[in-house]
């Protein structure tokens, strides 16, 4: 479980760098890192609205497993963020596989995986005694909203850039 903590914090946002810099994927990844920076603002206004104390603050029976953060339990900003990722990454090639039918299969896989690695993240926080269940069950709406906005954006520019490029050759 700290390891599917550790894999949900924001710092695993540095993976992205790489796929910034090369060209095939730079737009897709500032498309990813736009929608979580966005995640992050609206958890971060979120717990500041609420101020709900955590578990290990609010329940004396609640000792945390690993770490003891200090800000605010609601929403999950681990949660938030792993599942606005897994919304974002299945949508995009959910659109590819549409495109590509010999890819369906690797993108259920792929689909598969994310959701998964999201809810474990996600159970992740309350087995280590930091967040309440609701906490991450509004992470992953909020997440999945964000993540799908963030995916429908980026899908609506890509059509937008062909359509242009097709234009253009015109």
């Amino acid at each position: 479980m700290i390891a599917a903590t550790l894999l949900g914090s924001g710092w695993s946002m540095i993976a992205l760098i790489p796929l910034i810099l090369r060209e095939a994927s730079r737009r897709w990844a500032l498309a990813l890192t736009a929608t979580l920076l966005a995640t992050a603002v609206a958890v971060f206004l979120l717990k500041m609205a609420v101020g709900r104390a955590r578990p290990i603050v609010s329940v004396p029976e609640v000792h945390p497993l690993y770490g003891s953060p200090t800000d605010f339990s609601f929403p999950s900003g681990h949660s938030a963020g792993s599942f606005a990722t897994a919304a974002f990454v299945c949508l995009v090639a959910w659109r590819y596989a549409q495109k590509n039918p010999t890819w369906t299969r690797r993108v259920y896989a792929l689909c598969g995986f994310c959701v998964a690695a999201a809810m474990t993240i996600a159970y992740s926080r309350v087995y280590l005694g930091v967040h309440f269940p609701g906490d991450v069950l509004t992470g992953a709406v909020l997440g999945t909203t964000f993540g799908s906005t963030g995916a429908w954006a980026y899908l609506k520019s890509r059509a937008k850039l062909a359509r242009d490029d097709i234009a253009g050759a015109d």
